[in-house]
């Protein structure tokens, strides 16, 4: 008999059995049709217990956070103002990230990577930019050129950062995202 998925809050479930070297399992046949019934929320579940399993091994851009948000109806977005105060430490002209002008009207918070690809806010894919440019810009993928230049920014934030002695969960994804090349990878799915 296999132990795995046999054991149910300490209670033997019988729901199948299994010969250790055999290429297959008997399941009773009345057991079929509960498990045809409910086929939809256990392949949920298999999704979501596989989710938390690959965010042990990688913690942002979580993975069952972005999963949830795909199955919602109507996906609510936060505000970007927690950000302001680290993309002033590196940008503290305010500088627009696509025209490089400095922003007297309106600070905008962008995603140089849209959002829609990856309905996430992280510190690692926001910039300031003017409102023209982040009118203009849509839901447009960036260039290579904007790539390069968001991935030197992110090098300069965290310097920025640690010189001034942040040290939180902003700082450690900020870092993760560099150490795995999280903007190169993140523009090559959404090219794709």
């Amino acid at each position: 008999m296999s132990w795995r998925f046999k054991i149910l809050n300490g209670k033997d479930t019988e729901l199948y059995s299994y010969i250790k070297g055999d290429d297959f399992l008997e399941i009773d046949s009345s057991l079929l049709q509960l498990l045809k019934e409910n086929e939809q929320d256990l392949y949920d579940l298999i999704n979501y217990r596989w989710g938390l399993i690959l965010e042990t091994f990688n913690s942002t851009p979580r993975i069952n956070k972005k999963v949830k948000i795909m199955d919602e109806r109507e996906i609510k977005r936060s505000s970007l103002n927690k950000f302001k105060s680290y993309l002033d430490l590196e940008n503290k002209e305010h500088k627009c990230f696509i025209c490089n002008k400095k922003i007297e009207d309106h600070l905008s918070i962008d995603h140089v990577i849209p959002w829609s690809y990856m309905y996430s806010d992280d510190v690692w894919n926001l910039v300031y930019v003017c409102q023209t440019c982040n009118s203009s810009k849509n839901n447009r993928i960036p260039t290579r050129i904007e790539i390069i230049k968001l991935i030197k920014r992110n090098k300069n934030l965290l310097k920025c950062m640690e010189d001034n002695g942040i040290n939180n969960k902003i700082y450690d994804e900020l870092k993760i995202s560099i150490e795995k090349d999280y903007v190169n990878k993140f523009w090559t799915g959404s090219k794709s």
